[in-house]
């Protein structure tokens, strides 16, 4: 479509929806705008199936009841812009801003394209949905991870089996929503109202529940992560010394050496725990999210389903670890630097060996990691940086690699 096409599109739109003579609704099905500059356009009703508005702008437009079936809106400004009642199922919009956006009633559920068998998820991580509107939204297996949605309104939303990790509600309010068996491992839910909620089998390691309203919520047989204060004594006392041991430069306390300890579902968020020893460890279903673990050595632990979002993992050791399903979304996992005799020096991280099969390794910083003979079947690399890194004899069998930095070209199935 030539951009004078596109024009007389918009302008035969204008006139359908103010009910003129020579109106048309606009059909803009697998269009290319990517990048373009349409702020306070009104395509209220049109047909955009497919449609690429990638890295556009359309700040305050309107697209209420507008099909944007499986759209890619990824990047794109849409501060301020009305979706009410669009059918946004399989929508990308990753990283986009819509910021003050009224998405209340939208249809976010997953969706499939005739002709293709890929069941898109609609995908709004990372994005900016600060004081967005979405009462009554359908967002049924919704990827919101890491988003930023603090006062968002969500009275009455369905978000059941949708990611949450990672995403900012401060102030939020999803009094009535229904959330069931949904992922909000460290998500921040400060001030939120969670009145009359439904939290069936939903995951909240690593979630501080201070000052939120629960009352009336439903939350049997959600997955709640394990105080530090309720870990044996012995174990207390470990981490106490080694919170010392760091603060004081070694000169009180003593390093952790948690080997071959039961740990598993235990809540170490937002802890430092540079160098200490976890070799052996069950430590299944453990939150480290935001925490500091530069140094720290998972050998041969049991990680499987442990969340290391945003964690500092600079020279950590993970060789021959299990990471099935753990989670390392944005982590830092890039070579440590380290001062030695002969200067200063960098240590590589290392996964060599470990099983990271169906992982979540989405934005991470892995340059340099050694990945040498390990298992990531099925692992989620989207937006990774593997700049440097070291993959003979990886297995990257089925995983997804979108728009991730890779040390060179990915033969199909296994790596080198």
């Amino acid at each position: 479509m030539t951009p004078q096409e596109f024009a007389n599109a918009v302008l035969a739109h204008q006139r359908f929806v103010a009910g003129r003579a020579g109106g048309k609704r606009a059909e803009l099905r697998f269009v290319n705008l990517s990048g373009l500059r349409f702020p306070r356009i009104n395509l209220s009703g049109a047909i955009l199936t497919g449609i690429n508005l990638s890295r556009s702008t359309l700040h305050d437009a309107d697209l209420g009841f507008a099909d944007m079936f499986c759209a890619n809106m990824a990047g794109c400004d849409a501060q301020g812009s009305n979706f009410f009642r669009a059918d946004m199922r399989g929508v990308q919009l990753h990283g986009a801003k819509l910021r003050g956006a009224n998405l209340s009633e939208a249809d976010l559920r997953p969706g499939t394209l005739s002709g293709t068998e890929r069941r898109m998820l609609a995908d709004l991580s990372e994005t900016d949905l600060d004081d967005a509107k979405l009462n009554g939204a359908n967002m049924v297996e919704t990827t919101l991870a890491g988003a930023s949605m603090k006062r968002v309104e969500m009275k009455g939303a369905a978000v059941i089996r949708s990611n949450l990790a990672g995403a900012d509600l401060t102030g939020a309010n999803l009094e009535g929503a229904n959330v069931q068996n949904a992922d909000l491992a460290g998500a921040v839910l400060a001030q939120a109202n969670l009145r009359f909620c439904k939290f069936n089998g939903s995951n909240f390691k690593g979630v501080a529940l201070k000052d939120v309203d629960l009352s009336g919520a439903d939350v049997r047989d959600s997955q709640m992560a394990r105080r530090i204060d309720s870990l044996p004594l012995d174990v207390q006392s470990i981490l106490r010394e080694h919170s010392a041991w760091i603060e004081s430069a070694g000169a009180r306390g003593k390093r952790a050496e948690l080997a071959n300890v039961d740990l598993h579902d235990a809540d170490f968020t937002g802890m430092t725990l540079n160098v200490a020893s976890f070799t052996g460890a069950n430590l299944a279903g453990a939150s480290f999210t935001h925490a500091m673990l530069m140094f720290a050595d998972f050998a041969g632990a049991d990680v499987t389903n442990a969340d290391f979002t945003q964690a500092d993992l600079r020279g950590a050791n993970f060789k021959d670890a299990k990471a099935l399903m753990a989670k390392f979304r944005r982590a830092q996992l890039s070579k440590a630097p380290l001062r030695t005799e002969k200067g200063q020096s960098a240590w590589p991280t290392s996964l060599a060996g470990a099983d990271l099969s169906g992982a979540d390794l989405s934005d991470a910083d892995l340059r340099g990691v050694k990945l040498d003979g390990a298992n990531l079947r099925g692992a989620n690399l989207a937006r990774a940086n593997l700049e440097g890194a070291s993959l003979v004899r990886t297995d990257l069998s089925v995983a997804n690699t979108t728009d991730a930095t890779m040390p060179g070209p990915i033969p199909p199935g296994k790596a080198n």
